[in-house]
């Protein structure tokens, strides 16, 4: 069903997202307090930052657009879930993949933008790969969390419409209403007098 949701189709529709994210991100490598408290953060709280930041910005985008649905019936609570789960693991694909790129891209920034001799005045050693891949990681957290937000005002982008899980159930829904519809007015013809 994720498969059934292209992702990939989906990630190029967060534009503002992207903006947002990526100028937030971008400001982490003109910001010196970034790179000193990327310095002093340990491996598993970078990563726990960044898992943060992903999930924090995938229950942002269920919730602003309305996209964990309640079942109408009782029969559909489990296929509902499973379009629930979708939709989840959708969102997830897209937002780790913003996030893996925002990583590369702020960090071939920072590569590029900071000298290794000014950042070494900064955060009191001589930097390595591993301080600008520190962040990079942390600003893009921060451009995730900000890359949230700027979905808000994206009024292009219908995420309700993305997911296989809201095209399958209004199909259904539309097909029973029709045989529900259909099974009235036969039966309503049949209790017609006979002319």
């Amino acid at each position: 069903m994720v498969a059934g949701n292209e992702p990939r189709k989906t990630a190029p529709r967060l534009s503002s997202a992207l903006a947002a994210a990526s100028a937030t991100g971008a400001f982490g490598i003109f910001y010196s307090s970034i790179w000193a408290m990327s310095t002093y953060l340990s491996m598993p709280r970078l990563v726990g930052i960044g898992a943060l930041a992903i999930g924090a910005m995938v229950l942002w985008l269920i919730v602003s657009n309305g996209l964990w649905d309640s079942p109408r019936r009782s029969g559909l609570a489990r296929v509902v879930l499973l379009y629930n789960l979708s939709t989840v693991g959708t969102l997830l694909l897209c937002v780790v993949a913003l996030y893996l790129a925002l990583v590369l891209l702020i960090l071939a920034g920072g590569l590029i933008s900071i000298s290794p001799d000014y950042m070494a005045t900064i955060i009191r050693e001589s930097p390595t790969f591993g301080n600008y891949l520190d962040i990079a990681w942390l600003s893009a957290a921060m451009g995730v969390v900000a890359g949230a937000l700027g979905s808000s005002f994206d009024h292009e982008t219908n995420l309700r419409t993305l997911t296989h899980g809201q095209r399958e159930r209004q199909r259904r829904y539309t097909e029973e209403k029709e045989r529900d519809s259909r099974s009235f007015e036969s039966s309503g013809s049949h209790d017609r007098p006979s002319t």
